[in-house]
């Protein structure tokens, strides 16, 4: 496995519309270990999601997990997802405002509102349908990794960019652990 190397805001690829994953080219080897290799490169920089296009990857594949990680501390746990081609539908009218930061865009945290509830659809890395309804932390994490196919970064989704803050400004002045995505 390898260390995949992370595009920056910016790159013209953090803003296209991914292209879904087709059958044949999930069961190619390249394809799997593509998928091992974006988990190694979330785990090595301690983020919860990572999307292929942050990894140089028009493609419809997002990795998600959190246990421990001390970027995001209090944040609830959750196993490794793997999501193929997903699709989210808005389940509530209530909305989540949290900090939310990205290895694409270094170095930055502003609050985003984020669905509360949501349903979603898609595939395993296997291309087996999944389908389940994912509320609060879990749901925003789905929420801003599925953004990263639409051609969307986090800065896109802020209402009041009077929250945009540097990384030690945030931690100096801001830092609520249970709020930071």
């Amino acid at each position: 496995m390898s260390l995949l190397k992370i595009a920056k805001l910016g790159s013209p690829i953090l803003r296209k519309t991914a292209e879904p994953v087709t059958s044949e080219e999930c069961q190619k080897i390249e394809f799997q270990r593509f998928i091992d290799d974006m988990i190694e490169t979330m785990e090595k920089l301690d983020g919860l999601g990572l999307a292929a296009p942050q990894v140089f990857q028009s493609k419809q594949l997002v990795v998600l997990k959190s246990q421990g990680n001390f970027r995001y501390p209090g944040a609830p746990d959750f196993p490794l997802l793997i999501l193929l081609n997903p699709k989210l539908t808005d389940l509530s009218d209530q909305m989540i405002e949290g900090w939310e930061g990205c290895l694409s865009v270094d170095n930055l945290r502003g609050k985003v509102k984020r669905h509360a509830k949501i349903k979603v659809s898609g595939f395993d890395r296997n291309m087996n349908p999944l389908s389940f309804d994912a509320e609060g932390f879990l749901a925003v994490v789905l929420q801003h990794e599925t953004d990263h196919l639409l051609g969307k970064v986090f800065l896109d989704r802020m209402d009041d960019f009077s929250t945009l803050t540097h990384l030690a400004e945030f931690e100096r002045h801001w830092i609520s652990p249970i709020e930071t995505v």
